[in-house]
């Protein structure tokens, strides 16, 4: 039996996640004054699914998507390089 809170997702799963992540304004110039554990849990929170948001080691393995997808984004053009 799994805790209702505990989110069980496959890593394709939270890929598409962090993808959907990466191009929502929370990803963008506007946040980026914002830690980005908090950009994922604003994400969250507005475009869900949010009961990640309660799980740690699923918030955990999002967050690692995201990073590992932060390059790609960039060279792919979905991210703005940053500005100095």
């Amino acid at each position: 039996m799994t805790p209702a809170d505990h989110v069980e997702l496959t890593r394709r799963e939270f890929d598409a996640i962090a993808w959907k992540f990466l191009r929502s304004e929370f990803a963008g110039q506007i946040h980026a004054d914002w830690p980005i554990d908090r950009r994922i849990d604003a994400y969250l929170q507005h475009h869900g699914p949010a009961d990640i948001v309660n799980d740690g080691s699923a918030f955990n393995a999002l967050l690692e998507r995201v990073m590992a997808n932060i390059g790609p984004a960039l060279r792919n053009g979905v991210l703005a390089p940053p500005t100095n």
